[in-house]
């Protein structure tokens, strides 16, 4: 018998954070100072996100005055 109700199409959607969350969780223990500085306190951020945001600072050029 088939199922009334909302259909499943397959995708599901990524699980967001709190910069909070992710301070505290052990899988960025050693890069909690970077996620610290480049996250804002207000907005969720996937996972993906915040690799990306952590590999875009570290590739970053420094300017030398």
């Amino acid at each position: 018998m088939a199922r009334s109700g909302s259909k499943n199409t397959g995708t599901k959607a990524a699980a967001r954070f709190t910069k909070q969350q992710l301070l505290l969780s052990e899988m960025y223990c050693s890069q909690s100072d970077l996620l610290c500085a480049l996250l804002e306190d207000e907005k969720k951020y996937t996972l993906a996100e915040a690799e990306e945001l952590m590999n875009q600072f570290k590739k970053g050029k420094v300017n030398v005055c």
